[in-house]
């Protein structure tokens, strides 16, 4: 009832479509007025607000997690899907276009997972080994951090779960896991036989490099193909080089081709601030008209994708004056914070069968809430983290040379000695850039 009511309450009314489904849901023999009801959901509201364990929000799922922990299952998981599937029925209760519940949703999706974190986070010593298995940051997290192509096809639901356990990223996350609710709201509404207003699919995604961009374009592509949306669900990268020709008349052929390959998916454009230098780049124009024109004549089995720095991609879309009319959702990645840096190089260690003394780990985590501190406008985020990673098995490299036949342990250990050159250097650029 209080998850239902805080979605209800989140447009500023109750109406009578959700009354009903309240009404609906109640046990059998229980029966109130519809004032009553209302007073009820607006009660319920406020108390989600107070709510700040997951043993208060949700006590199953609490229960859920404990028991994930101690036996290395999932069944968390199945919850979080069915918590958002009863969302998005409680969305879809009246015939209003639910914006505001389908963020919402979102919101309080994302606030069950921090909640869920905390709790996990609470039980790690007692569940020991088991928690490396059934928390799931460690395996999907790198997603966030590098682009792998996915030659699977993995079902709704798993996309959904890997996009939530992603490193950071969390108004990123909030921003996509609203436009899929939108989309299965809207698929809900025509099945209903409600009316559903045309949405565009077409994104901004507007950050600095290394934040996972391009890993979570792969994850739309996917998703939009398990939702009927597009039959492929592939995605094709560009960006202005495979886009723009040398001669007049070249641009124009290389975005058809481009668009043609990208059909049923996702094209996805990097640096696309870049297609037009200046006012005086007729080739970069072309090559913008032609894209709309492409996205115009594709609209039901292509979505574009463009990314790039914010204030690069804001000029951008005033180059044409369909290009703002054609993005309507902007999607903002964060900078990753210290803590999330460091996550990022226990992946890739754990990745590549490393591990990090405590003392290394402690010096390591000093470090990067420093680089985080610092960072600048450029700031490379996991790929500054990846130059740090390849840096250290550098000088690990160099250390191992001088034991006489080295251990397995000593061969996985990164150790302080491994790292003593984040500190020796007196400019902190050059150990943001991982050089040495």
């Amino acid at each position: 009832m209080i998850f239902a009511s805080k979605i209800m309450r989140s447009d500023g009314r109750i109406t009578d479509g959700e009354i009903n489904f309240i009404k609906s849901i109640l046990p059998n023999g229980l029966h109130f007025q519809n004032a009553l009801i209302s007073n009820l959901i607006t009660d319920f509201d406020k108390t989600y607000d107070q709510l700040d364990s997951v043993d208060q929000a949700l006590p199953m799922l609490a229960a859920s997690i404990a028991l994930d922990l101690k036996s290395g299952t999932d069944e968390t998981a199945g919850i979080f899907k069915d918590l958002e599937e009863f969302g998005n029925l409680v969305i879809a209760a009246d015939s209003m276009r639910g914006e505001f519940e389908v963020r919402q949703l979102s919101k309080m999706m994302a606030k069950l997972k921090s909640l869920e974190d905390k709790f996990r986070a609470l039980h790690r010593q007692q569940f020991g080994a088991a928690v490396k298995q059934a928390v799931p940051e460690v395996q999907a997290a790198p997603r966030a951090a590098m682009a792998v192509q996915d030659t699977s096809k993995p079902d709704l639901d798993t996309l959904l779960t890997e996009l939530r356990t992603m490193i950071g990223l969390h108004r990123a996350k909030e921003e996509v896991t609203a436009a899929t609710n939108l989309v299965r709201v809207r698929q809900m509404r025509q099945e209903a036989g409600l009316p559903a207003m045309p949405m565009t699919l077409h994104m901004v995604f507007t950050g600095n490099p290394g934040t996972g961009k391009t890993t979570v374009a792969r994850l739309i592509a996917q998703i939009y193909r398990e939702l009927g949306l597009l039959e492929q669900g592939h995605l094709t990268e560009v960006d202005r080089s495979g886009l723009v020709g040398g001669y007049v008349g070249q641009t124009a052929l290389k975005v058809q081709d481009v668009v043609q390959e990208a059909r049923g998916g996702v094209l996805f454009i990097d640096e696309a601030y870049a297609l037009k230098a200046d006012q005086k780049d007729s080739y970069g124009q072309e090559a913008i008209n032609t894209l709309l024109k492409s996205m115009e004549d594709h609209r039901d089995d292509l979505v574009v994708i463009v990314a790039g720095y914010t204030e690069q991609m804001n000029a951008f879309l005033e180059t044409n004056p369909g290009l703002r009319s054609r993005f309507n959702r902007y999607v903002h990645f964060d900078d990753y914070t210290g803590d999330e840096l460091l996550n990022i190089f226990t992946y890739m260690s754990e990745k590549n069968g490393y591990a990090s003394t405590p003392m290394a780990n402690y010096q390591l985590k000093a470090h990067f809430e420093q680089m985080y501190a610092g960072r600048g406008p450029n700031f490379g985020n996991a790929r500054d983290v990846r130059n740090v990673f390849e840096t250290i098995l550098k000088h690990q490299a160099a250390r191992l040379m001088t034991i006489h036949k080295p251990t397995p342990e000593d061969l996985s250990f990164i150790d302080l000695a491994d790292i003593a050159w984040l500190f020796e250097r007196s400019g902190a650029g050059a150990a943001q850039k991982g050089r040495a």
